[in-house]
Order: structure tokens, then sequence, then C-alpha cells
């Protein structure tokens, strides 16, 4: 059947109008992939790690406390030290725990946070028992209904003998 030039006519103008939005959004896209948009967002900021040492004999021993990245800071398992390095309460889970804890509160306070920004933190020990008798102690250093993800894990030991616990965190700045 053969159409007359009315019709003709009618179909180039709807074919005309399905083609502008098209060749629009063509254009949007070649100009999208040869880079020449307008408004490109600015390249994020460099990702630079930060080490921290809360003890001097960190450096000598070759690692950080923490690195921060960005608004991250990574903080290593901390144990139970005083600043030179010796062991707080030998053979006391609490006593350990508690000065865990007090170093964790140092690195965190120096890094500009608190317990508050703590969203991960992984509990290492060598007496699963002992420390779920006195696990509770961790507790007050968190405020209330901002407890971070934990995992508790149980190994044979830690760099010295004379450790029971270690926490290793991470936390997300304001």
């Amino acid at each position: 059947m053969r159409q007359g030039p009315a019709s003709n006519s009618w179909q180039r103008a709807a074919s005309r109008r399905r083609l502008v939005p098209c060749a629009a959004a063509l254009g949007l896209a070649l100009a999208v992939l040869a880079g020449c948009t307008e408004g490109e967002p600015p390249a994020p900021p460099a990702r630079i790690p930060e080490p921290f040492h809360l003890n001097p004999y960190e450096k000598s021993f070759g690692y950080s406390q923490a690195v921060k990245i960005g608004r991250t800071v990574y903080i290593s398992a901390t144990l139970a030290v005083d600043g030179d390095g010796k062991l707080i309460g030998p053979g006391d889970m609490a006593a350990q725990l508690d000065a865990v804890y007090a170093n964790l509160a140092a690195t965190l306070k120096a890094e500009g946070g608190g317990f508050a920004q703590v969203v991960m933190e992984r509990i290492y020990t060598t007496d699963m028992e002992a420390l779920l008798k006195v696990a509770d102690r961790r507790l007050p250093f968190y405020p209330e209904g901002q407890r971070p993800a934990t995992t508790w894990i149980e190994v044979r030991r830690l760099v010295d003998p004379g450790f029971l616990v270690a926490v290793e965190a991470v936390a997300e700045l304001p």
C-alpha cells in the first residue's frame, strides 16, 4: 500500500522529534567520554599515611601505634605497657585490660578522637575464660549505644608471654 504525501511529511516530522533527544543524549555521552564535561568534581585529596607513636620504643621496634589515612585511624594491637614498654599487671587480666584501654584512649586522643569514633575492635587474648570474667571493664570506655563491631580471638601467645590481652581498633574521625 502506497502512502500519500501528507502521510509522508507527518512521519518525517515524528521521526525528527525522536531523533533530537537521541542526538542530544549522544552528544552528552561523547562529551563525557572525551573528558569535556562541565563542572567536573575535584580530585579527592591524597590519602597519605600519617604514623603516630605513643611511646618512643615503638620506632626502634619497627612499628607505629597508629596510622591515620584521611579520617580513618588504624590502631595497632595495643598492649598493657607503660611509657618504657614495660608490662603492666603481670598475670592480672583486669589490670592489663585497664592498661590496654588507657593506652587506646591516649592514642585516640592524640589523633583527635575518642571511643565514640571507634567502629571496629579486635581483642586478642591468651586466656578467653579470664578475659570473659573481666570483659565488662571495657564497656565504660564506650558511649552507651555506640559499641563497635568486635571480634574476640584466643591466641597461643602474644609478642611477650607475659601479655594476656591486646586490642586493635579502627576509628573514623569526625
